[in-house]
């Protein structure tokens, strides 16, 4: 492997990448959705509280993190990642302790989910993407996609890890135990292996009277200003929150739905694992794809097999290789998604503007992720079903990401390595 590699990005970089797919795996961004559904019915049982209750804490951690994402945009280009990370990381395992001596005053509860986003705020997708963005170009999509696992290695061990927690003890052991998992292995693997970027220059000019920097390369959009009022900046995020309300609702719900058709909890929570395997699979299959193939058609074929997966669900009592199915579903198709999203960015807009254009589209991704877990409870509480919302999330998962092939046909730099 010669010092001009694509994949000597790899030599040079994997220790930094690999401290920042642990970073991924406690972050305050993969954490809440995995863990709502196995948290929902043992609070149920233990407050009285109702399903769209206790996913309105997921919901008020997601606006939380939308208030702050502009300042956070800002703080990653200004001034760099690794200590947001670092930092936000320490903050966000001592707020899941918090939130695990939250009583049955539900306000309660909702405010320490907020105090705990805003804690682990710096550990955030923008910090960790873009500073990975930073040690690769090359092949930027494939590292991007092996960053992004970790919410699949997330959502393959903590339900089971959690719900042995809380079968053995109770609800409050399962937010202790996720406490100490991010103190005692998150933080000390990032304090080790997460450093600054390699110092390079600019890989894309940002005064729009420069040159591009490869000759007869067609040069991204560039600037914040540019990105807001440009067409490519909305129709990436229409259809991004089109496949979120999908993503995000089915998720949380995978865990009660199966308990509802008769699974037992710890069965229930092993299966919903099995979504995260399939996700790191989603993730680095879709990362490695997006290096060599046009981005918006791969990631509309990838989102719209996960309507197979709300096809699946809707059957009353689905039997354990359904359930497989709709969880390979699921997981691939939302991998694909959290693996392009930020690979899309990155090509369309310049590297310097990298967080707060990521920062906008959170912001209105997160507007439709806080409101979807509540969505499929409110319908469960008032139906006793959620095949109503689980056709919705079928058709969005399908119309939502078709807009993107309205996207140019050119390839990214990464492509052309």
């Amino acid at each position: 492997m010669g010092p001009n590699s694509p994949w000597s990005e790899f030599r040079r970089g994997w220790r930094p990448l690999g401290a920042a797919l642990v970073g991924k795996v406690f972050s305050f961004g993969t954490i809440p959705i995995y863990l709502v559904g196995v948290f929902t019915i043992p609070l149920g049982e233990a407050f009285g509280w109702s399903r769209v209750e206790v996913a309105l804490s997921y919901t008020i951690a997601t606006m939380t993190a939308a208030s702050l994402a502009p300042l956070v945009g800002w703080l990653c280009d200004r001034y760099g990642a690794r200590s947001l990370v670092i930092w936000g990381t320490v903050g966000y395992g001592l707020g899941m302790a918090i939130i695990g001596t939250s009583s049955d005053w539900l306000p309660r509860f909702y405010a320490s989910w907020s105090f705990a986003t805003i804690l682990g705020m710096g550990a955030s997708s923008i910090a960790l993407t873009r500073f990975v963005a930073g040690w690769f170009e090359r092949k930027r999509g494939l590292a991007l996609g092996i960053l992004l696992s970790g919410s699949g290695l997330a959502a393959l061990i903590l339900p089971p890890f959690v719900a042995t927690l809380i079968e053995s003890f109770d609800w409050r052991a399962g937010y202790f135990g996720i406490s100490a998992l991010i103190l005692l292995v998150g933080v000390p693997v990032l304090v080790l292996g997460f450093k600054d970027e390699p110092g390079r220059q600019p890989e894309r000019p940002s005064n729009k009277n420069e040159a591009p920097a490869v000759a007869g390369q067609l040069k991204p959009r560039s600037g914040f200003g540019l990105a807001v009022r440009s067409r490519t900046f909305w129709i990436m995020a229409i259809a991004f929150c089109g496949a979120t309300f999908g993503f995000s609702g089915l998720i949380s719900s995978f865990a009660p739905i199966l308990e509802d058709a008769g699974y037992a909890r710890p069965q229930a929570a092993a299966l919903t694992g099995l979504i995260g395997l399939f996700i790191v699979v989603g993730r680095v299959g879709a990362g490695y794809l997006l290096d060599h193939l046009w981005a918006p058609g791969l990631v509309f074929v990838a989102l719209a097999i996960g309507a197979a997966a709300c096809g699946l669900l809707t059957f009353p009592e689905p039997p354990v290789w359904t359930v497989v199915c709709a969880a390979f579903c699921l997981g691939v198709s939302a991998g694909a998604k959290f693996a392009a999203l930020p690979f899309m960015i990155a090509h369309e807009f310049d590297l310097a503007s990298y967080g707060r254009v990521y920062s906008l589209i959170m912001i209105c991704q997160a507007f439709v992720t806080a409101a979807s877990p509540p969505i499929f409870g409110l319908t469960f509480d008032l139906q006793g079903s959620y095949l109503q919302v689980l056709v919705l999330a079928m058709v969005l998962l399908v119309i939502g990401p078709a807009l993107l092939l309205l996207l140019r046909r050119d390839k990214g730099e990464s492509a052309q390595a």
